[in-house]
């Protein structure tokens, strides 16, 4: 796979962090990763609302298509370089300050980088397997004659019909 490349300058409005998502989400579908549209966006979202609140300049959303991974950079106009606060138990009443925390658990890594004439903060991810079908694709209704589901493992493995279920049951996680 060759190296692809997108970029889009936004004003520093809130206005922007709607708009960074739309083309996200574009350009990877574009690219045939509808998989990882949610992560970017979450991340794209989360980058551009800090920039524009504490840069306080224009933007620059900068997604990167290399071989092993989709590389998505935000970069603001003001040459201070902030560390990143340290992982704190945040306030669970907090209506923010956790972004940064949210792009590290949606990434396979992140990080801030500073510019002749600014800063850049960016995250990756992997790149799906694009061999293996996506949970969406399987159908939640009842197949077969008896009305029950079957697994899609099951079909693959050509496990016969009332073989055990492998399946485990839902739990509610508080």
């Amino acid at each position: 796979m060759t190296a692809r490349e997108r970029s889009l300058r936004l004003p520093a409005e809130l206005m922007s962090v709607r708009e960074g998502r739309r083309f996200a989400r574009d350009v990877v579908v574009e690219w045939g990763l509808r998989r990882l549209v949610d992560e970017v966006q979450l991340g794209v979202s989360e980058l551009i609302t800090n920039a524009v609140r504490h840069a306080q300049t224009d933007v620059e959303l900068c997604l990167r298509l290399l071989d092993d991974r989709l590389s998505v950079e935000v970069r603001d106009f003001e040459p201070t370089l902030h560390r990143p606060a340290e992982t704190r138990a945040a306030d669970p009443l907090a209506t923010s300050g956790r972004g940064l925390q949210i792009v590290a658990a949606v990434s396979r890594d992140w990080g801030v980088r500073g510019l002749t004439n600014g800063k850049a903060v960016w995250f990756a991810l992997d790149l799906p397997d694009l061999a293996s079908p996506d949970a969406d694709v399987y159908p939640l209704v009842a197949r077969g004659t008896d009305g029950a589901a079957g697994h899609p493992s099951d079909e693959a493995d050509g496990a016969a019909e009332g073989s055990a279920d492998r399946s485990m049951p839902a739990r509610a996680v508080n």
